[in-house]
């Protein structure tokens, strides 16, 4: 199992944001997220534990998409999940190219719901995303009643380009270019390394 580092210095101060293939040990933690008021109207998957933990299996092993746990300084601060834009059917929705993925994003902890700390775990999403994946552009699509992840994603360098009415939710189709996310981090003056290392556990499926 890859584990991934996202080391952040803004300002003097020094933050890791660690990324990992979601295990199934992690049902209890994204289990007590997906039920929190903050986050169950975006998910609807505020579920009882036992079909909560076959969602969660079927997550793990999907062809389609990989999933992540991120650890901020050693604390569960989120869930990522990547996707290529064209095997999912958000691409008939906007001007679609080669090589576009796809992100949703989950901030778990509700003590991370402002703008800065918001700010913080999005960027290194996004630099994990970029280091991590062969892509020039990654695609968002925040229900458009959210009004934390949507100015956070733009203020990192995202273009709104236009909102569109998915089967199941209105959502705001956001677009974040390489070149110009890494032109407004190198402005705000953040340097970012990675360093990616082996885990002690195996994981099944693609992600092992």
């Amino acid at each position: 199992m890859k584990i991934t580092d996202v080391e952040i210095t803004e300002l003097e101060k020094k933050d890791v944001f660690t990324f990992r293939p979601l295990r199934l040990e992690d049902a209890d933690t994204l289990y007590a997220w997906m039920h929190q008021k903050h986050i169950a109207p975006f998910w609807q998957l505020d579920l009882p534990m036992e079909p909560f933990k076959e969602w969660v299996e079927s997550s793990i092993t999907a062809e389609h998409k990989d999933c992540y746990l991120v650890d901020w300084n050693g604390e569960p601060a989120g869930y990522l999940i990547a996707y290529r834009a064209a095997d999912d059917p958000v691409h008939h929705y906007y001007d679609h190219r080669e090589g576009d993925l796809g992100m949703h994003v989950l901030v778990g902890p509700e003590k991370y719901l402002n703008k800065q700390a918001g700010r913080q775990l999005l960027q290194s999403m996004i630099q994990f995303l970029f280091f991590t994946y062969e892509t020039e552009r990654i695609i968002g699509e925040p229900d458009i009643r959210n009004r934390i992840i949507l100015p956070i994603m733009k203020g990192l360098g995202g273009e709104v380009l236009h909102r569109v009415h998915l089967p199941h939710k209105r959502a705001a189709l956001i677009a974040g270019e390489k070149q110009t996310v890494e032109q407004v981090r190198n402005k705000r003056g953040i340097h970012v390394s990675f360093q990616t290392k082996e885990g002690k556990e195996a994981l099944h499926g693609k992600n092992g």
